[in-house]
């Protein structure tokens, strides 16, 4: 009993004692929580120090009802204030940076803890940026008030950092901004433009001595970059490697209103998006222009320097330098000055064909097993492959079905809720709506049938794009044009003592059955 009540952690009792609560919800508060901790520096220092220190979601919770009270609050926002939030801002540093490693490390096995840590971390950064973005409002409305303008340059740096942590979380889980997201973060730019606080650095001043200095123009120009990284081809460790690659390249970035090539970026300040490659046709007095050579260069360093430590270092070590070498490849398309039109090996054909999908193995066993017994042609005409040898007979082919049509192919179909919008020899590109395959991750087997294809298609998903919350693309690598479902049998150790003998074999070799796809050769004849 005492076991099972220590487990319980930030669930149960905290270290003061309080009572148990909903999951960052605001519906009571302990006596902790009473009085406002946010209203100097001081009050905040000794009320975190009251929190429990090895339970990071436990002072979360504790957090969030702060920022919650400070909300509900009436009382106009002063310096003593402003203190405060910094001050815990940069305290909570570390908690941030754990909750994020706990998400990346949980991503692809354990999904209702990955779930809870991303919420958990986003939470967190929206009461972050909500803070900044009261303070902000109140320190702009001071006017030329000399108290308050040396803390307007923070200000806007720290709100559109959670911006940027934003953007981070939705680019773990393939998602895009909204325009008005958009809107929101290039009005915020605007105002430091306007204010001309944009190329002022500063940092929290309870980060350090050593802490290094962001501009309000920095911060912006990593939010927009994080972006560029939604390719679709990265994991989240791999996003998070590459974004901790990028925040350190984009401090050389500059933003101008003059471009300095006809190659690279723009951003239109009163647009919706953000990053978008020159076209020689763009032209405005709102428009700002990216050159990411420098930055591509760095890439090519880097790149260059881990492909000479993989050679003079271990074998381990080697492996973790190909991985990074293979994510930079990944990212350099994205951030490069000039994009390169050859990319794909196979031509892309558009078209826009109803299909059937099936995500995961079991699926695909369990529904192409029993497609494949009720297209049986003649009783004992499915195909049958197993581990060990039953018959030397030859196997019967299944014939094509030389009435099908495409409108019988459709009425087929009980869920045409995917589309194949383009296809190539190697891959297709699948996109549902309606919320249908919000769920579908990288690397995740998957088999299609198209409607005017009669056979179903076996391949990976290697690039996976959310659209919204209710359409999703998936780029998929084909490695099989035709698949066969079929019962596997592990083969046990023959026993003189209980062997049966049918038909000259013993069956008693036979083991567990489980389910598994055959791949005929050849898989892809024209490779």
């Amino acid at each position: 009993m005492l076991a099972r009540r220590a487990v319980r952690g930030s669930e149960g009792r905290d270290a003061g004692g309080s009572q148990s609560r909903p999951m960052f919800g605001f519906l009571t508060q302990s006596t902790k929580d009473q009085a406002d901790p946010l209203q100097s520096q001081k009050s905040a220092t000794v009320w975190l120090r009251q929190l429990p220190a090895l339970d990071v979601i436990g002072r979360q919770q504790h957090v969030m009802r702060a920022f919650e009270g400070m909300r509900q609050s009436r009382k106009d926002a002063d310096l003593q204030r402003v203190a405060a939030v910094e001050y815990l801002d940069a305290a909570l540093g570390a908690d941030r940076r754990q909750l994020l490693k706990q998400y990346v490390e949980n991503a692809d096995g354990a999904a209702r803890l990955s779930e809870r840590i991303w919420q958990a971390t986003h939470e967190m950064a929206q009461a972050f940026a909500y803070a900044y973005q009261t303070l902000l409002d109140c320190a702009l409305a001071q006017g030329p008030n000399s108290r308050w303008k040396p803390v307007l340059p923070l200000l806007f740096a720290r709100l559109v950092h959670y911006y940027g942590t934003d953007a981070k979380l939705r680019v773990f889980r393939f998602e895009r901004w909204i325009p008005a997201k958009w809107r929101e973060l290039h009005d915020i730019y605007a105002r430091a433009v306007d204010a001309g606080v944009d190329k002022l650095p500063c940092a929290l001043p309870s980060a350090g001595p050593g802490s290094t200095q962001w501009t309000v123009e920095q911060e912006y120009l990593f939010v927009l970059l994080v972006h560029q990284l939604n390719t679709g081809n990265l994991s989240p460790s791999e996003l998070d490697w590459a974004g901790a690659q990028l925040r350190a390249w984009c401090r050389r970035l500059t933003l101008d209103s003059v471009p300095r090539s006809a190659e690279g970026f723009f951003v239109d300040l009163a647009g919706r998006s953000g990053l978008a490659r020159r076209t020689g046709h763009d032209s405005g007095s709102l428009l700002r222009y990216v050159d990411t050579t420098t930055l591509a260069e760095q890439l090519e360093r880097t790149i260059q320097s881990l492909r000479q430590a993989e050679t003079a270092e271990g074998s381990n070590l080697a492996s973790v330098n190909q991985q990074r070498i293979a994510i930079l490849e990944k990212v350099r398309p994205a951030v490069a000055p000039n994009l390169r039109t050859d990319l794909r090996r196979d031509p892309r054909v558009p078209v826009s064909v109803p299909a059937r999908v099936r995500v995961g193995l079991a699926r695909i066993c369990r529904d192409l097993g029993s497609k494949e017994a009720a297209d049986a042609v003649e009783p004992g005409g499915t195909e049958q492959i197993e581990v060990y040898a039953v018959s030397d007979g030859p196997r019967v082919k299944r014939p094509a079905n030389e009435q099908d049509t495409i409108a019988a192919s459709i009425s087929m179909f009980g869920d045409p809720l995917w589309q194949v919008k383009d296809r190539s020899v190697a891959g297709l590109r699948i996109a549902a709506s309606g919320g249908i395959g919000q769920s579908l991750t990288l690397g995740a087997l998957v088999a299609v049938r198209q409607s005017d294809v009669s056979d179903w298609v076996l391949g990976v998903v290697r690039r996976l794009n959310k659209l919204s919350n209710d359409e999703v693309e998936a780029g998929v690598s084909i490695i099989a044009e035709r698949v066969v479902s079929l019962s596997l049998a592990a083969r046990r150790e023959p026993r003189e003592d209980t062997g049966i003998i049918v038909d000259g074999f013993d069956i008693s070799t036979i083991g567990a059955r489980f389910d598994g796809l055959y791949l005929p050769p050849p898989s892809r004849p024209d490779k």
